[in-house]
């Protein structure tokens, strides 16, 4: 049976005091990355709060490992006043999983659902932020910048070639996508379309993109945050050529997955089409990793990608966060 523990704030004088405040949950997922955790829940003790935009907030942390190695941590963050704070072991590794309990979780009268990484820590106005953006659009989910914090002397090739930068977007802007990195969406209206991480694809990664993808396929309108800064630690075992292109080709073989387990026939012969022409692009580009590391990076982005949708496709699902798997 799966341990859930409930600390609650000692003081909501704020929240009492405000006019009908959201009601926020951040779901944060973590296995055996106590500094990171440790660094995250601090960071949220500080976040700036404006008498417009008044919520009550609950972290809930996800041990996905079953030790429950991180209970001692993030019990040290019970009485912060800050918001409360939900601690519960998911049992079943495996990212999906995780990701679901986090959902489960939340407290009941939820309205608004968040979800951080345990590796990562925002600005300190990142969810008003969020919440600025959400009321000037409407909108029902909120996605906004990671930036990466790179070690000492990283790498120059791949800092030069942004590997390791993510696309952004003009502040306010609807755009087609999310992830779980740093996200707010509208908690009733996931859970009115019954809309889970798939676990079928528990050790492959890309459970966010599908679980997102799925909901702007049914109307969910999502905007971009530029103000709401999460800063991304980027740790030097990821800074090899294995690990960066091993990522590449997976990313590529998320979205096949994908189709094979929830598109039809015509998605699938698409995915697999357009795999096969990025994989060509690749290859004409590729001199330009001679001269250029950003354009040599994209080409090289082309072939992997293109290569894991075209065996996604035909039924290969690479598991990156399968354990003791290299990565």
């Amino acid at each position: 049976m799966n341990q859930q523990e409930t600390f609650p704030h000692s003081s909501a004088g704020a929240d009492q005091a405000a006019a009908s405040p959201l009601n926020i949950a951040v779901g944060v997922l973590t296995y055996r990355r106590l500094d990171g955790i440790a660094k995250l829940l601090d960071v949220m003790t500080r976040q700036i709060r404006h008498p417009d935009r008044p919520y009550h907030l609950t972290m809930v942390i996800v041990d996905n490992d079953a030790a429950g190695s991180a209970k001692a941590t993030v019990e040290g963050f019970g009485q912060t006043g800050a918001y409360d704070l939900i601690y519960v072991i998911e049992q079943n590794q495996g990212i999906p999983f995780a990701r679901n309990r986090a959902l489960d979780s939340a407290p009941p009268g939820t309205d608004l659902f968040c979800f951080l990484d345990d590796d990562e820590w925002p600005v300190d106005g990142w969810l008003d932020a969020m919440l600025e953006t959400r009321e000037k659009n409407r909108a029902d989910c909120v996605y906004g910048p990671v930036q990466p914090v790179y070690p000492e002397n990283p790498p120059e090739y791949f800092i030069k070639a942004r590997v390791f930068e993510r696309k952004k977007n003009t502040d306010g802007q609807r755009i087609s996508y999310a992830a779980s990195n740093n996200v707010m969406f509208d908690y009733p209206l996931i859970r009115s379309w019954n809309l889970r991480f798939e676990e079928k694809m528990r050790f492959t990664g890309g459970t966010d993109y599908l679980f997102f993808n799925q909901a702007i396929r049914r109307g969910m309108q999502v905007f971009w945050a530029d103000k709401a800064l999460v800063y991304d630690i980027v740790p030097a075992n990821r800074m090899t050529w294995k690990w960066v292109l091993q990522r590449q080709y997976r990313l590529g073989n998320t979205f096949a997955v994908s189709e094979v387990l929830h598109g039809n026939l015509k998605r699938r012969i698409y995915r697999a089409a357009y795999g096969a022409t990025r994989v060509m692009l690749g290859l004409v580009m590729l001199p330009a990793i001679l001269i250029s590391p950003y354009w040599g990076m994209r080409a090289l982005t082309h072939v992997l990608r293109g290569a894991g949708m075209v065996n996604g496709i035909l039924g290969h699902a690479y598991q990156e966060y399968k354990p003791n798997a290299a990565h």
